[in-house]
């Protein structure tokens, strides 16, 4: 949820001929935690759910935040007339996690992996990071893998999802993915973010535990460089007769090491490239959920995302023949004091060995991380340093990247 400006908007995303972009991920044995957010433009405490969701959770954090959390935010209340909400899923299924769970009773409320937290699947926005703490600490059931092709020529998205069981399970377990859409600027009629005046009024703290992002800020926080909606929920592939958000049958009482795979396709209209906040992007999460009779026993097992991306490189439908760096590596915050937390993607999972140099090329720390999911996320501990600029080498099977911090206490 990049909502600061100086956060939310970086480089543009452009996109120029006929060119084929592929991603693999994996969840690798590890555990992913999906965090499905009850949002609306209309709604004025929402933008305090989208603070607790960076500051909180997300990697750009700057107290407890989780790496393996993935986001998707729901939007309801479309109008066609008055364009209320012009992020709402309205065809086929009409907004199905909002009004088709059963979990939601206000907004912003979420669920955790649809799992309750203590008791209650769908949860206020201050036990969100709470939740995911208890489920980023569980073992996994399933490995999730996602290969994704899209094809800028035609628009066309395919994803094939696959589960593997990695313990003998009883019940029912579905499949499904979603597409989402990041960016996108509140600034046309029906992207409007609204905002309460106990977040804009001085001296105004967030739910996150921080100063609300929005003080001084008029409403609708109409800019694009003061708000952007994030991970918002534009398709569920799911086709099942329940809308989607339940999921496609795929086990029944699986054993260790069944698998199940499902390929689904959609085109991206070209609506998803129009209203950027400077780096707007689509993004695909593929999941494997629980089904029973029992709303409260239903949890997301694990999840993967990705980006969709658009380059001049097409790779085999299956498998890997080409190893590249870790790409969209983050490294924050930056300056820091005791603790960096690094992020990326890995196109092949493989063990990464992180090395950060000082400013006169000598070497001071040197750690080693084994082999795992796609997405990297690891804390490195930097309280020896001394202050001044560092840079922090990450290799892989793929190569080596490089990024710059400073140590700042």
């Amino acid at each position: 949820m990049r909502l600061k400006s100086i956060l939310l908007c970086a480089s543009a995303l452009t996109i120029a001929g006929t060119s084929f972009g592929q991603t693999n991920v994996t969840t690798g044995g590890e555990k992913y935690t999906l965090v499905e957010e009850a949002t609306g433009a209309w709604c004025q405490w929402c933008p305090d759910g989208a603070q607790v969701i960076q500051e909180r959770i997300e990697p750009y954090g700057t107290s407890a935040n989780y790496p393996r959390a993935i986001i998707a935010s729901f939007h309801n209340n479309y109008s066609a007339t008055s364009g209320i909400d012009s992020l709402t899923i309205t065809k086929p299924y009409n907004d199905p996690f909002n009004n088709g769970t059963g979990y939601i009773a206000g907004f912003p409320m979420g669920t955790v992996d649809r799992a309750p937290y203590p008791t209650n699947v769908g949860i206020s926005r201050g036990s969100w990071p709470g939740a995911v703490s208890a489920r980023n600490g569980m073992s996994p059931n399933f490995d999730v893998s996602m290969v994704c092709l899209y094809d800028s020529s035609t628009r066309v998205l395919t994803m094939k999802v696959k589960a593997k069981a990695l313990a003998a399970l009883t019940g029912t377990y579905r499949i499904n993915a979603y597409i989402t859409e990041d960016s996108v600027s509140s600034t046309p009629i029906g992207y409007r973010q609204t905002v309460a005046s106990g977040l804009t009024g001085a001296g105004s703290t967030s739910s996150s535990g921080s100063p609300s992002w929005f003080i001084g800020k008029s409403n609708p926080l109409a800019s694009p460089t003061v708000y952007c909606h994030m991970d918002a929920v534009r398709r569920i592939l799911a086709t099942t007769s329940t809308g989607g958000i339940w999921g496609d049958a795929a086990f029944t009482n699986p054993a260790i090491g069944d698998s199940f795979e499902k390929t689904y396709t959609d085109t991206i209209p070209t609506l998803y490239k129009g209203r950027t906040c400077l780096k707007q992007y689509t993004k695909v999460i593929g999941l494997v959920q629980k089904y029973s009779a029992t709303a409260t026993d239903r949890p997301i097992e694990n999840c993967i995302e990705a980006e969709v991306r658009y380059m001049w490189k097409e790779l085999p439908s299956t498998g890997l023949t080409a190893l590249v760096p870790m790409e969209g590596v983050k490294v924050y915050p930056n300056p820091a004091t005791t603790r960096l937390t690094v992020k990326g993607i890995l196109e092949s999972p493989s063990a990464v060995q992180i090395s950060v140099i000082n400013a006169i090329g000598q070497q001071v720390i040197n750690k080693s991380f084994e082999k795992g999911g796609s997405i990297f996320g690891e804390y490195v501990d930097i309280s020896t340093l001394s202050n001044g600029v560092y840079f922090m080498q990450i290799a892989t099977d793929g190569g080596t990247v490089t990024r710059q911090f400073t140590v700042s206490k």
